[in-house]
């Protein structure tokens, strides 16, 4: 593997300095902290760049909070100073490292992503029998900072990146001991991908995994023959505790019939079709609940609901929800008449989807058989049992 050498000055450089201070502000353009640094750009920059040429830049101190939903979470907040270090280094070493990750690990990739992760494992689950999903108790909190140095060292030369890459890591504002690394930073993310590269290396070229998954912490293995898959988990087991001092969460970790689904990154994965999780449903039923009463005290604009609503619908599309959204939609409406009509036109399918040029259920849908039995359910609601009946009324009600 060629190692990573002299890059450290191009991560200081100005230019690069400008772009990181521009792409950390996105989104946060209007707080006080972003408005001040942008203020004083220039004077910022200027400090940055010097203090990372001389080797003098000390990461500063988190701001650490607690998150419940949808678990209890503690999220550390770096200084906007900070996040401008950290997209300077990750946007220069990212493209870099990614090249050595294998095809089918999804999180915090560019072209990547979930939605590119469930096709892969609906893919996969189409032609096994059994699946392993696999899940890392306590990941972020159980990083081991000195393995995450030495992996970084077998790809890096460079003596300046690797002092910048050690302050970055050992700046976790909670951690015990060497163990570790703050969620909510760029860099965190990005290290913890690298960190289980290493299980990918193994699950694919060790244990000769075909079928293989993989989204940060959480992993699916698919076969046919369930006794490889129990040899899998016993030697991942192994290599996590004695690699990477980790340890899979038995709890979670199981290996299941794909014939009845996977729940995999907030859907239940079936071979034709996939469904939302019932967690993700309550989150937004609960969310559209506190909407309705901010709406009514006056504390939030319809703009904000409805760009919320719409958010929750493009991922909510990516199962088969149509169904689902309707009945939120009429519950909205019994409760809240102005409210429902608010957010008809974002929450229901639209006039496309509703004449098939989309595909029902949001364009996901991979089965003609699938397609042609659901526009005959909308047409008429018959018991039909002979499939050639069901298919020639489909197409008559999908063609009127």
């Amino acid at each position: 593997m060629l190692k990573i050498n002299d890059i450290y000055p191009k991560i200081i450089s100005k230019e690069n300095l400008y772009h990181a201070a521009y792409m950390a502000a996105k989104a946060r353009r209007y707080t006080d902290a972003v408005s001040g640094f942008n203020f004083h750009l220039e004077a910022e920059i200027d400090k940055i760049h010097g203090e990372l040429r001389e080797k003098t830049y000390n990461h500063g101190q988190y701001r650490v909070f607690t998150v419940y939903d949808p678990k209890q979470r503690k999220i550390a907040a770096a200084p906007f100073k900070d996040r401008v270090v950290h997209h300077a280094v990750h946007d220069v070493i990212e493209p870099l490292m990614d090249k050595t990750f294998i095809y089918h690990s999804f999180a915090c990739r560019k072209n990547k992503g979930t939605h590119k992760a469930i096709d892969w494992a609906q893919k996969f689950l189409r032609l096994n029998a059994f699946c392993f999903h696999g899940d890392i108790k306590k990941y972020f909190f159980s990083i081991d900072r000195g393995i995450l140095k030495n992996i970084l060292r077998e790809r890096i030369e460079d003596k300046d990146l690797l002092w910048l890459l050690g302050e970055i890591i050992d700046s976790a504002a909670y951690a015990e001991e060497q163990k570790g690394l703050p969620i909510g930073n760029l860099t965190s993310q990005f290290f913890a991908n690298l960190y289980l590269n290493e299980l990918d290396y193994f699950v694919k070229f060790d244990l000769g995994a075909r079928f293989y998954v993989r989204y940060m912490d959480d992993f699916l293995i698919f076969e046919n023959d369930r006794e490889k898959l129990v040899e899998f988990k016993a030697g991942i087991r192994n290599f996590l505790k004695m690699k990477l001092a980790l340890c899979l969460h038995e709890g979670k970790s199981q290996i299941y019939n794909t014939g009845k689904g996977i729940k995999f990154l907030g859907f239940r994965i079936f071979k034709n079709h996939r469904r939302l999780v019932t967690d993700n449903v309550r989150r937004f039923k609960k969310k559209i609940k506190k909407f309705g009463y901010l709406l009514g005290n006056g504390k939030i604009g319809e703009g904000k609901i409805r760009d919320s609503v719409r958010c929750w619908v493009a991922h909510s599309s990516y199962a088969n929800t149509n169904g689902l959204r309707l009945n939120i939609f009429n519950q909205l409406t019994k409760r809240d008449e102005r409210f429902g009509s608010l957010v008809k036109d974002v929450l229901l399918p639209g006039d496309e989807v509703r004449n098939g040029r989309k595909g029902w259920g949001g364009g996901v849908m991979t089965n003609l058989w699938d397609r042609l039995v659901q526009v005959w359910w909308m047409a008429g609601f018959r018991e039909v049992e002979d499939k050639s009946e069901i298919a020639s009324s489909a197409l008559r009600a999908s063609s009127q």
